[in-house]
């Protein structure tokens, strides 16, 4: 099943960007419960995440990859929060990797793809932008931030065995965002050899190109525990200077 056209495409820039929005995880360390339909603060997850990039200037075109069951309910969110510029809701595959290439492979009209998680639903609009505007630039660039924590190595029997020097470390978060070509060359090239990657990057690496780091901020937290429900809860309502309770 597929779902096209909730909206006419924008037409107010001469470059296009296109967001992809993953939204077909298994939530398998939620005991399989849809953290993208989990209610904070009154609206379900993926709400906060498709409005901060309704609200980026750079982003033209929305389109979301669920679960082939899960459509009609992103089609509801949609309408019901007036994510005017979605265009499409298509049925992912079983990994990550199968749902971006579902993506890709769908009506895209762009020149550059801004790849997001769905469950990251404390995303800046002004964050976004600021990840389009450096693939403008370089041709491939992703959201992130230095880590401050010491990283140590651990075996299979949960010993230490050495500290990771942390210089030139980062925590790579989403969007992470390509001119057009290079993401899908880089699709091309994992279906050919077999390659499956945790992030988008990790593809794009193997195929040599550089890939810009753009600094966000720690608060851009991806929801994979129930223990971060109430912590994006806490970052959204600061972000919007309400009450958190």
């Amino acid at each position: 099943m597929r779902i096209l056209n909730f909206f006419k495409r924008s037409k107010n820039t001469s470059v296009k960007t296109a967001a992809i929005i993953v939204a077909a995880g298994s939530s398998s360390r939620m005991n399989h419960e849809n953290k993208l339909f989990i209610d904070i603060l009154g609206k379900p997850a993926l709400a906060y995440t498709l409005e901060a990039f309704q609200d980026a200037a750079l982003i033209d075109e929305i389109i979301i990859v669920s679960k082939q069951q899960d459509i009609l309910v992103v089609s509801d969110i949609i309408k019901a929060f007036n994510i005017t510029k979605a265009t499409a809701v298509i049925p992912g595959g079983e990994t990550r990797t199968q749902s971006v290439r579902a993506g890709l492979d769908s009506e895209l009209l762009c020149d550059y793809v801004a790849i997001h998680d769905g469950a990251r639903p404390c995303i800046l609009a002004e964050h976004i932008d600021k990840t389009v505007s450096a693939a403008i630039t370089f041709g491939a660039a992703a959201l992130g931030c230095k880590v401050f924590d010491t990283l140590k190595r651990v075996n299979d029997d949960l010993q230490i065995k050495g500290t990771i020097n942390r210089d030139g470390v980062w925590q790579i978060q989403t969007p992470q965002v390509f001119k057009s070509d290079i993401i899908k060359d880089a699709y091309a090239y994992a279906l050919e050899n077999g390659i499956e990657a945790t992030d988008d990057c990790g593809l794009v690496e193997n195929t040599g190109v550089n890939i810009a780091a753009v600094e966000g901020s720690r608060a851009n937290i991806k929801i994979t525990h129930h223990d971060d429900v109430p912590l994006a809860a806490a970052i959204i309502a600061q972000q919007r200077g309400s009450d958190f309770s």
